[in-house]
């Protein structure tokens, strides 16, 4: 009996619940596209360059490897328009190295270039890395 009655509520809740939602949100409960699968569709069908950006930097960066080529090639093609226009998305310390182009890479500092992600201990507590240890003589 308690079994019965548990299952009843159960169903009589889920079927509120799926009245009750946005329906156009209905696909998102019974879709088998996984998260790389989705930033990848996003890039690919994307028009604007603040969507394909948001979709692959914003992400984590293994999820569009599949599209690493594509996406290589579209940074090298707008760069240098972005770093002109410098559009309020545009955060050139969001984009990895081995997306920049080569000249692109070197101006920004080459190997010694800044990360927004590459935070260290030392700055979050405000010592500003000006620590040396000297040796004694």
């Amino acid at each position: 009996m308690l079994l019965t009655i548990s299952f009843t509520l159960w169903l009589l809740r889920n079927v509120i619940f799926f009245c009750t939602i946005d329906l156009s949100y209905l696909e998102t409960f019974f879709g088998t596209m996984t998260g790389p699968q989705h930033v990848c569709m996003l890039f690919l069908t994307s028009k604007e360059d603040s969507q394909r950006f948001d979709s692959i930097f914003t992400n984590r960066i293994s999820f569009s490897k599949s599209i690493h080529g594509d996406v290589k090639e579209w940074v090298c093609n707008n760069i240098q328009r972005w770093t002109s226009e410098k559009p309020p998305w545009f955060v050139m310390e969001s984009i990895p190295d081995e997306f920049l182009p080569d000249d692109v890479f070197e101006a920004e500092g080459g190997n010694n270039r800044r990360r927004s992600n590459g935070v260290s201990v030392r700055e979050l507590i405000g010592i500003d890395g000006g620590l040396k240890v000297y040796p004694e003589e």
